[in-house]
């Protein structure tokens, strides 16, 4: 699945209660409907906007920051969301490829080192001593060890 990040911006003229609220509607809608997983919620609270909008003359805006996973076929879900609702301001739905990226290369270091792996701990309370188990090979039918 990919990461995505989507940054919104809710109208600050709703009471806190009510933009807490929108904030759970694009969470349930990222779960349901676009099948993703929530990583990380940010809340920046209300923030001045670089521009006065020029429908609502708004120049602040409430802020919030999701990350998640998804497979991006249903992220259309998530537009339609904020067609429907007049509260929620702008968005903007990035994919985070850099953390794609690292996330490989750490499952790439652990899967590179497998010997890591078939090492069994020095755990005294299981009475196993710690042992690091060496692959053998056979080279045109002779073993090795």
């Amino acid at each position: 699945m990919r990461i995505y990040e989507i940054m919104f911006i809710a109208d600050p003229r709703v009471d806190e209660e009510g933009r807490e609220a929108l904030v759970e509607k694009v969470k349930k809608v990222i779960t349901e409907k676009a099948v993703g997983t929530i990583e990380k919620v940010d809340r920046w609270g209300i923030r001045k906007l670089a521009y006065k909008l020029p429908r609502t003359k708004l120049t602040e805006g409430d802020y919030t920051v999701v990350l998640f996973r998804s497979n991006g076929e249903q992220l259309k879900e998530i537009d339609v969301l904020f067609q429907v609702t007049p509260e929620l301001i702008r968005k903007q739905i990035v994919r985070r490829e850099d953390l794609e990226k690292k996330e490989r290369k750490e499952w790439l270091k652990t899967r590179d080192n497998p010997l890591e792996e078939l090492a069994v701990t020095d755990d005294p309370s299981s009475g196993m001593k710690e042992e690091i188990i060496e692959p053998t090979f056979e080279v045109q039918g002779e073993s090795q060890s």
